[in-house]
């Protein structure tokens, strides 16, 4: 498929784990993708990959929080690469703990990366972006949709996230912009090892509770998450828009 052939996509927190997998994704179906993160080696080396992908790749350091760093890459991509066809807007942060263990700074950093960030980055692309059919695609989370021990600030932020995205959808559906959600379930990219230490789970306490709470037995690959992602942002979902595309391996169906 070249569902993306010339057209250019803006992933945020594309260094690794999901993001990384749907600059990949966009790009071996022909995209040029602008590859933003505040990981300089790593985001270079992924811009690479995206090349050996098929597609084009070129990196920008963008730190979400930071309101003119987002605008200024923003236009930048822009004005280097013509327009803007898909976001992604991924870059997440997750700690865990209870109310009694999140200190203050760290509820404003999760936040402010997951919720803030999402919102700069989508303010400063609407703008620059294709406006008859160009697609933003959020990152949420599972759980963004129920409630979680021990993740208060992050349930908080994926929640926040999810209702962006149906409220985007309406505003931006008059412009021909798309905005859909996808909530992972558990995936393997390390990103929920805070959860994991909090908790003081062993590997076989992982494998245990997976077995016990996905139907399907095993943790997603970010490749499956970036596939969910590119069907969203592609043509192949035109009559769709503030949806909330759940991708947990049948884990909500028993919640």
């Amino acid at each position: 498929m070249n569902r993306f052939q010339d057209k250019v996509a803006v992933v945020t927190g594309s260094a690794h784990g999901i993001g990384r997998a749907t600059a990949l994704r966009l790009a071996s179906e022909g995209a040029h993708v602008a590859v933003l993160d505040v990981r300089q080696a790593d985001g270079e080396r992924v811009a690479l990959e995206c090349v050996s992908a098929g597609g084009q790749g070129r990196y920008y350091r963008c730190d979400v929080t930071d309101q003119a760093e987002v605008t200024g890459v923003v236009n930048r991509v822009a004005a280097d690469l013509g327009t803007i066809d898909v976001l992604h807007a991924n870059a997440g942060r997750l700690r865990a703990g209870t109310v009694l263990e999140t200190d203050l700074d760290e509820w404003s950093r999760i936040l402010t990366v997951n919720v803030t960030g999402m919102y700069l980055v989508i303010k400063a692309a609407v703008p620059v972006m294709r406006h008859d059919g160009g697609a933003i695609v959020t990152t949420g989370s599972i759980s963004g949709l129920f409630g979680e021990p021990a993740l208060t600030a992050y349930t908080a932020s994926k929640a926040a996230v999810v209702n962006m995205t149906r409220s985007l959808a309406i505003d931006l559906a008059v412009i021909g912009i798309r905005v859909n959600c996808v909530c992972p379930g558990w995936v393997d990219t390390g990103f929920n090892d805070p959860q994991f230490e909090h908790d003081q789970m062993t590997a076989g306490d992982i494998t245990a509770l997976i077995d016990r709470t996905v139907p399907m037995r095993r943790q997603g690959e970010p490749e499956e998450m970036a596939a969910a992602v590119a069907f969203l942002a592609s043509a192949d979902a035109s009559y769709i828009t503030g949806q909330i595309l759940v991708v947990d391996g049948g884990l909500l169906c028993h919640v």
